[in-house]
């Protein structure tokens, strides 16, 4: 249980403003020591951060409350699209995505995604609805190629609100991360995914985008001068090729990641690891990175 300040350092929102939102719209329910203080739960905390950042979307603040009132307490990261022990929210987000996925809905999707990142942070938001329901895509896929069109409606309506996220204006004291795939990966919605997850997390990030070439990547890094570059790759092949140029990136921390990376690549650079985790585990990854680079470890 947590007194009021305590709220505020966690959520950057002044101590009058959270008071006037559990006044005006009930948005927090504390429970009352005997002496008559107001005590808050992380459930608290959780709902403010979940107004945060619908107002960042444009919302307003009367609006933002409803919204997240509406929305069952954020819980556990499901394990599976499916499986036994599913959050019961996500559940419904996934199952609610995905019907409108399979209509070429557009504006109920955005809704839902609004929704979903209401309801649960950005790191469990793109770990326990998006990412499930475009691998469920991509594992149908093989047994009916009628579904190359809705994964390709379903990557084109996230992309743009995965790329939004990124837009948050970090402090200008932000460590720097460089985002980028090799040049010949295609898909990088999983890289701008993790993209999003470190910006979330405070980082200043640089997203390039698919198809980078090392060069390129390369001259950024003068440029830019990253603390970390992130490098994703689905396909093994262009992770061999972008290896194969052995890239320097001017002292900076790399994070390898995707399907196409294996752990054994981490020795083939100067300062790389390896994430094979959860995409919402990208900034634990670029941390470690960042504080490889600073302690010049390999």
């Amino acid at each position: 249980m947590l007194r009021i300040g305590e709220v505020s350092r966690r959520t950057g929102v002044a101590v009058p403003t959270l008071r006037a939102w559990e006044r005006r719209y009930g948005l927090l329910t504390p429970d009352h020591t005997d002496g008559g203080h107001r005590l808050y739960s992380e459930r608290d905390v959780d709902r403010v951060r979940a107004v945060q950042r619908l107002l960042e979307d444009g919302w307003n603040a009367s609006a933002a409350a409803r919204e997240v009132l509406r929305a069952p307490a954020p819980v556990a990261r499901p394990t599976s699209i499916s499986g036994a022990g599913q959050d019961g929210a996500a559940a419904e987000l996934i199952a609610r995505l995905e019907r409108a996925i399979d209509g070429f809905d557009g504006p109920s999707a955005d809704e839902i995604v609004d929704a979903t990142f209401a309801r649960f942070e950005v790191p469990s938001a793109i770990d326990a609805v998006l990412l499930p329901v475009l691998r469920h895509l991509g594992d149908g896929w093989e047994d009916d190629p009628r579904i190359i069109a809705r994964e390709h409606f379903a990557t084109n309506t996230l992309r743009p609100r995965l790329q939004r996220l990124l837009r948050t204006r970090p402090r200008t004291t932000a460590p720097v991360c460089l985002a980028a795939a090799p040049e010949t990966e295609e898909h990088d919605l999983g890289l701008l995914a993790s993209a999003v997850v470190a910006a979330d997390a405070g980082w200043r990030v640089h997203y390039l985008g698919a198809r980078t070439p090392t060069v390129a990547m390369e001259r950024a890094s003068v440029d830019l001068s990253p603390d970390v570059v992130l490098v994703g790759a689905v396909f093994r092949e262009a992770a061999e090729d972008f290896l194969a140029d052995r890239p320097t990136f001017s002292g900076a921390g790399v994070v390898l990641g995707g399907a196409g990376f294996i752990p054994s690549d981490a020795s083939r650079l100067p300062r790389a690891i390896v994430h094979t985790g959860e995409v919402s585990e990208v900034a634990a990854a670029v941390e470690r990175a960042a504080a490889g680079r600073r302690t010049g470890a390999g």
